[in-house]
């Protein structure tokens, strides 16, 4: 038998947390290391002038290397495990959340492949009930964020006196290929940046704080060949179509009228947006679909430019950027993932 949500039940972000590598550099050290792979100085692909800031989770000397496939997973394990502990930690110690409280775990994360997933190892170093349900996301891509607080609110409707910790745990940087030399790859190496994030999600006591609504997916047709990843020899390597921006802009106006009619609003019923940081031609897109004013992706730009597309982390980012502002208001979450699906949450936030 099905298991029906119980009335009226709300969910609530009770803290959000996100964490960085250590290491930095600059976006023009990125591409000046790029070039030195290629032999050559390089024009910068459009859009993405400026020195913004980068983190990392090994020196860029070391990410220029060419890596083997069991290299790239050695790294990804190393460094994934420490970010993935320290943002779980700081998610569930903010909140003073019991340990005993929390029935799912749901991890985030495209830019490694390992079986088991790093929440197996995380539950016992954490002191989380050995029982605990898993669920692990991979496929998902930079939507994943969105679609793991889609999962948790599924849960708390289900389980009302039960929290779930989700996390995401993101490094690009190791994926990138120095004998690539597709447009795809470069610009990759432009965007993209390592971090973390993390949330706990329970049942709403109070309608304060960040109250989760609701959450939606839509599917593109045709759309899988426009961004993703590739499991190729040497390790995995990235998909980003040159007309991503185009296909965004051609359907996310559609998807989000129908997501926001089903609760029963409009976009002017919105407050705030928060974009995933995928980049100034993907916000571009998405202000032309949604005919909103340059300020409105404010907050979502201000992250990219700090810390760049760190995957399914970046709407943690966003998000917590949207709690330092001590933003108020009707927010819509978006993402966009592999499939081409677009991922969609609509959240309240206040006092």
């Amino acid at each position: 038998m099905a298991i029906q949500p119980a009335p009226g039940i709300q969910a609530r972000i009770t803290t959000i947390a996100t964490s960085v590598p250590a290491i930095t550099a600059t976006s023009d050290e990125v591409w000046d290391a790029v070039g030195k792979v290629r032999g050559r100085r390089m024009p910068r692909p459009a859009g993405l002038e400026g020195a913004r800031t980068r983190y990392f989770a090994e020196p860029l000397s070391s990410l220029m290397t060419p890596r083997s496939q069991s290299r790239q997973t050695d790294a990804y394990l190393e460094h994934g495990r420490v970010l993935a502990r320290r943002v779980c930690c700081e998610a569930l110690d903010r909140g003073g959340v019991d340990r005993s409280d929390i029935g799912l775990v749901i991890g985030v994360s495209c830019t490694g492949v390992v079986l088991p997933s790093l929440d197996a190892e995380l539950i016992p170093i954490l002191g989380l009930d050995p029982v605990v349900a898993r669920l692990p996301i991979t496929e998902l891509g930079c939507g994943g964020g969105i679609a793991g607080l889609a999962r948790a609110l599924d849960y708390v409707r289900a389980y009302p006196d039960r929290a779930v910790l989700l996390f995401a745990v993101e490094l690009p940087s190791l994926t990138f290929q120095a004998d690539d030399h597709s447009v795809d790859n470069l610009v990759a190496a432009m965007v993209f940046g390592d971090g973390a994030g993390a949330a706990v999600v329970r049942a709403a006591e109070a309608p304060a704080g960040c109250l989760v609504d609701e959450c939606g997916t839509a599917l593109v047709p045709g759309g899988a060949r426009h961004l993703g990843y590739e499991l190729r020899d040497g390790g995995l390597r990235v998909v980003l179509s040159r007309e991503l921006p185009r296909v965004v802009e051609q359907h996310l106006g559609r998807a989000v009228g129908s997501f926001l009619s089903r609760a029963g609003l409009t976009l002017a019923d919105v407050d705030l947006v928060a974009a995933h940081p995928g980049g100034p031609r993907i916000f571009d897109a998405v202000e032309r679909a949604l005919g909103l004013r340059p300020e409105a992706l404010r907050t979502s730009r201000q992250v990219f430019d700090d810390y760049g597309n760190a995957s399914s982390a970046g709407i943690f980012f966003v998000l917590d950027a949207l709690r330092r502002r001590e933003a108020t208001g009707r927010v819509l979450a978006i993402a966009f993932g592999p499939g081409l699906s677009i991922e969609l949450a609509l959240l309240r936030l206040s006092p």
